[in-house]
């Protein structure tokens, strides 16, 4: 088959960037002939193309015909490849439950739409032009994520892993208080510090705490998983706890109460390094990518292509208010990511302000009592009566 596999951006790294070259490199293994395709080539297009994958930024440069699209992320980009590949078998990915992460509201742009977990299958059942919906789980390349050394009997080092944890929302101080007692090493890894070398991160602690893909990540590399974002907490992913965690896509979003002070501590106290090679056991069973691979093979197959509207000028509508709403999304999040950093500087301004004045507040209260102050105010003395004898009026001569 010839395969398109497209998604709003391929330059930094991200949870539908490493999907996209996750998928389209076992559909290779597979012996289809793939083309990653994005309008924003990057960092991950170099490393694609680091894997022998063909990749392209421009719309001529993709094949004459296709027998399957698979698209993700951006709305406009599954609309301008229906018109491209009209004949072909054209399915959708959901990576988020925010509107301008859903399939396109048009009947005919998909025939598929792919839901990761079951607060995305829900989302896109509820979908206009969703078309026939499919639950798969998030696949992770077991070869990419190998097992590392056994995590230590009792937890020294802890990785917040993921681009959530330095952006505004971020409530990884609250874990960091709650387990401060134990003495962790903390590192950070994800935004603004991204790294493709996520693997040789994870294996260098004995817990990561994450959201949504870097769990499965942490767990394929033998971790001991803890979900904890800004979306909430979930706390360690088990046996028992895997398929409700997974679910909501490792969101911390469970149905579960808020977790305290005290639950994250007691939390801490259950840690168990056997987690780390169940967790890679769940992984190997519910989302090794060689399977995820094979069911979207079977999928495109068994879809019929479902044709456009013929009406192109609806089409390039759809597609123009569907990059206008992304453009607009885009540029609120880096207003908000700069507020953010003002109000953080002002509040650090504000403290370096509020400590010198204590301290400037002080500083005479020590003068005053210290052995140079008693010396000078015991010589100044005689000057004071001087002066003071100088200030008196004169009698007038008698």
């Amino acid at each position: 088959m010839e395969i398109i596999v497209a998604v709003q951006q391929f330059a930094a790294p991200g949870g539908p960037q490493t999907y996209a070259i996750t998928v389209a490199e076992h559909l290779a293994r597979l012996g289809h002939t793939v083309t990653l395709y994005a309008r924003e080539l990057g960092e991950m297009a170099q490393l694609a193309r680091s894997r022998a994958l063909n990749v392209t930024g421009q719309l001529h440069e993709l094949p004459e015909r296709a027998d399957g699209v698979i698209s993700g992320v951006d709305r406009s980009l599954a609309v301008e490849l229906a018109a491209r590949y009209p004949d072909a078998a054209r399915i959708f990915i959901t990576h988020s439950i925010e509107e301008i992460h859903l399939p396109p509201p048009l009947d005919g742009i998909v025939a598929a739409t792919v839901a990761l977990n079951d607060r995305f299958e829900e989302r896109a059942r509820a979908c206009v032009g969703a078309g026939e919906i499919v639950r798969m789980r998030q696949p992770v390349d077991m070869r990419r994520f190998p097992a590392g050394k056994e995590p230590a009997p009792r937890p020294q080092r802890a990785l917040l892993l993921g681009n959530y944890h330095g952006g505004a929302g971020s409530r990884a101080h609250i874990l960091k208080d709650a387990w401060s007692p134990a003495g962790l090493q903390w590192e950070h890894v994800g935004y603004p510090r991204a790294t493709l070398a996520v693997a040789e991160a994870v294996s260098t602690v004995d817990i990561v705490v994450g959201y949504g893909r870097s769990i499965l990540e942490a767990m394929c590399c033998q971790r001991p998983a803890y979900v904890f974002d800004l979306g909430g907490g979930d706390g360690w992913v088990t046996p028992e706890s895997y398929e409700r965690i997974e679910a909501n896509g490792f969101s911390g979003l469970a149905p579960n109460p808020p977790p305290d002070v005290a639950a994250l501590r007691a939390d801490l106290a259950g840690y168990d390094p056997d987690l780390g090679r169940l967790g890679r056991d769940l992984i190997r069973t519910h989302h090794d990518a060689r399977q995820h691979a094979a069911q979207l093979v079977a999928l495109l197959e068994r879809v019929s292509p479902v044709p456009p509207p013929a009406e192109r000028s609806a089409l390039r509508a759809l597609a123009v208010l569907s990059e206008a709403h992304l453009r607009a999304e885009i540029a609120h999040e880096h207003s908000r990511a700069e507020a953010k950093q003002w109000f953080d500087r002002a509040q650090e301004l504000n403290d370096q302000l509020a400590t010198q004045a204590l301290a400037n507040e002080a500083r005479p209260k020590a003068l005053r009592g210290g052995r140079r102050h008693r010396l000078a105010t015991l010589l100044a003395r005689p000057f004071e009566l001087l002066w003071a004898l100088r200030g008196r009026p004169r009698r007038p001569p008698p």
